[in-house]
Order: C-alpha cells, then sequence, then structure tokens
C-alpha cells in the first residue's frame, strides 16, 4: 500500500481498473446505499398500484430518483475511494434520497416542495462531488462543468416551478428539469471517451442490483395484494411467475454481458434500463392490481409489453463474444415482436379475469426465456 493510499482524506482520481486488469466487486458501502432506494422504489409502486391513473406522475417520480442513483452510481464508478470522504459523501447522499422517500407519496402535489427540493439536494451534492473530481482530475472538468450547466438550467426550472400552484404544470416543469439533467451526459460524449473504459464487472452488476430491487418489489407486491384480497393461489402463483420470467430474462440476456465500450453505446445503455426498470416496476404494480380483485387494467399488457420490448433492444446495445449462443437479430427480435404484440393486446375488447391475463403475459415471457435455455442448454452440451 503506498502513502497515497493510506491517507484518511483522499484527493478524487479517475479509476483505472480496466487498464491495470483489476477486478472491482460491489462494495459492502453501496450496498448499504442501495437500501434506501429499496424503501423509495416501494413507496412509489405502493402507490401506483392504488392509483394507476397517476401514471405519468409516477414517471417522473421514477425518473428523478433512477438518475439520483445512476449519478452517485456513476461517481463511484470514476472516482471511489477507500478514504473516509467517501463514507461521508455516501451517508449525506443517503440523507438527501432518504428525503425523496419520505416526501414520494403525492410528490407532484401535496408534497413537491419536499420531494423537488430533496431531488435538488442530492443532485447538488452529486454536482459538487463531480467539479471536487474535476479540480482533482483536469482531463475531467470540462465533463463536470456541462454537467453543473445541466444542474444548474435544472434548478432554475425547479425554483420556477416551486411558484406555480397549477399541479399539471408544475409537474410538467419538473418533468422538463429531469429530462434535462438526464439528456446533459449526451453533451460530453465526447470528452467521456477520452477517460478509462468503464470496468466490465462492477458496472454492469451495480445495475443487476438495482434491477433486483425492482423485481424484488414486484413480488412484494404480489404478495401483499394477495394478504389483502380473497386468496387466488392461482393468479398469484401466476403473478409471482411473471416476475421469475423478468429475472430469467434480465440475468440471463442482459446482465452477464457488459455494454459495448463506446461511449454513446454505453450512454444508450443507461437510457434502455432507465425504460426497462420503469417499466417493469409499472408491471408489477399492475400485477398487484390485476390480483386485488379489480378489473384487470389494460395497462398490465402494455407494461409487461413494453418491458420485454426494452430488454429486446438493451440486447444490442451489449458485447458478444466469439462463443455467444444466442443470435444477434433473433434474440431481440423476438423480445421486441412478442413485446409489441402483447401491448396490442390491451385494444382488444375482451374483459380479462385476473388468472387469464397473468396467464396470457407469462406465456409471451416464456417464449425468450425459451430460447434462451434452448441455445445455452445446446451450447453446454455440446
Amino acid at each position: 500500500m503506498t502513502t497515497s493510499d493510506q491517507r484518511y482524506w483522499r484527493r478524487a482520481e479517475l479509476r483505472r481498473d480496466e487498464e491495470d486488469g483489476r477486478h472491482r466487486s460491489v462494495g459492502w458501502l453501496e450496498l448499504f446505499f442501495d437500501l434506501v432506494f429499496v424503501v423509495i422504489v416501494g413507496v412509489m409502486a405502493e402507490e401506483l398500484a392504488h392509483e394507476p391513473r397517476h401514471l405519468p406522475g409516477f414517471a417522473l417520480q421514477f425518473m428523478a430518483v433512477f438518475w439520483v442513483w445512476n449519478a452517485f452510481t456513476y461517481y463511484t464508478e470514476r472516482f471511489e475511494t477507500d478514504g473516509l470522504e467517501n463514507r461521508l459523501f455516501t451517508f449525506l447522499a443517503m440523507i438527501t434520497v432518504a428525503g425523496l422517500a419520505v416526501w414520494a407519496p403525492h410528490g407532484l402535489d401535496d408534497n413537491y416542495a419536499g420531494f423537488a427540493g430533496s431531488y435538488l439536494a442530492a443532485r447538488g451534492l452529486n454536482i459538487a462531488l463531480w467539479l471536487r473530481a474535476g479540480v482533482h482530475e483536469r482531463m475531467f472538468l470540462p465533463i463536470a462543468v456541462r454537467f453543473a450547466t445541466g444542474y444548474a438550467l435544472a434548478a432554475t426550472i425547479i425554483g420556477i416551478s416551486l411558484a406555480i400552484h397549477d399541479e399539471v404544470l408544475r409537474a410538467a416543469l419538473f418533468g422538463l428539469a429531469v429530462v434535462v439533467e438526464i439528456l446533459a451526459p449526451a453533451f460530453t460524449t465526447k470528452q467521456q471517451g477520452a477517460l478509462p473504459p468503464l470496468s466490465r464487472s462492477k458496472w454492469p452488476e451495480r445495475f443487476g442490483l438495482f434491477t433486483m430491487i425492482v423485481l424484488g418489489e414486484m413480488i412484494i407486491g404480489v404478495i401483499h395484494a394477495l394478504s389483502d384480497a380473497e386468496k387466488h393461489v392461482v393468479s398469484g402463483i401466476l403473478g409471482l411467475a411473471i416476475g421469475f420470467a423478468f429475472w430469467w430474462l434480465y440475468y440471463d440476456f442482459v446482465a452477464r454481458r457488459p455494454s459495448r465500450q463506446a461511449i454513446a453505446t454505453a450512454l444508450g445503455w443507461v437510457y434502455l434500463h432507465l425504460l426497462a426498470l420503469l417499466t417493469i416496476t409499472v408491471a408489477g404494480a399492475m400485477v398487484s392490481v390485476a390480483l386485488g380483485g379489480h378489473d384487470v387494467p389494460g395497462l398490465l399488457f402494455v407494461s409487461v409489453g413494453a418491458a420485454l420490448a426494452v430488454l429486446g433492444v438493451l440486447e444490442m446495445t451489449l458485447e458478444r463474444a466469439d462463443d455467444e449462443p444466442t443470435h444477434p437479430k433473433l434474440s431481440p427480435g423476438l423480445k421486441v415482436g412478442l413485446g409489441a404484440l402483447l401491448a396490442a393486446v390491451a385494444l382488444l375488447p375482451v374483459h380479462w379475469s385476473s388468472a387469464a391475463a397473468l396467464a396470457t403475459c407469462l406465456i409471451v415471457l416464456a417464449v425468450p426465456a425459451a430460447y434462451g435455455a434452448r441455445v445455452w442448454y445446446r451450447r453446454s452440451v455440446a
């Protein structure tokens, strides 16, 4: 261990694990940090399950929460140290994210000031870390300045929204602010392309863990729905099977491979994860609604189909080894086509029972899962 490695307070230095051939695993501190997001995703998913008509507001809140998580995750990917400052910054981040969780219910109406303020605090801390990194690593400074510019514009928009009483307009301005921040990295692709490559192990693993949080909330929703309603055992098993199918599809087709290293592709990989996680969370909430004894919402078919289609597109951003068993066009095309077909089922003038609707979704998800099992195990036998 070098003298600099022994310092309690470390300067921000770009990590070069891939260049040095070092394998990085997700640390305990990062897993602890993710616990706060377990809470907030659960709060938002439960609120959506009770009020599906609030889907647009849920989507805006989910985008904001995911981007906060992604930003801190990306900072850790680039500048993680073993110093005490890393623990301090993580704890401060947890405080701001806890604020998001507290104010998430009715976060775009009654609790807007608290939710928006917590979002600004979380993003402000992250921007301060970027600027600190830019001071220490001069090649990162142009990226940090662009991130800070996006944040300043978003903060201005949110500041204006706080003075507006019309809830629809206020939510629209908040959504615009979040989109501004989400798009800011797209203006740094040239500069980020000059940075050391992202890790092929830890970076994908972090997203896999957040996906596990989302899938866990789907399972919790199914169990809660069965506890609060009549015990429809068959429908409950089908609901759990849908969650299991999403696990199968994501971890078999996506999580086991990193994205291609081109920064534009890696950024698209992040954006597609946002869409995939959003639609899977909505699907989980709609499964809970279907199990609750209410009419099956058409949004169930749309969300499950959309999630499947996004997983197919996401698959197209991944690296392919020479011995990759899945077909580069058939595998993602199967998911996109079946997802679109399932979403179109919502247009049929059919009154669905919960068991029939869930079984239909499961059958569609089972097709690409079966394809994956066939090509994977066929390769193993060969």
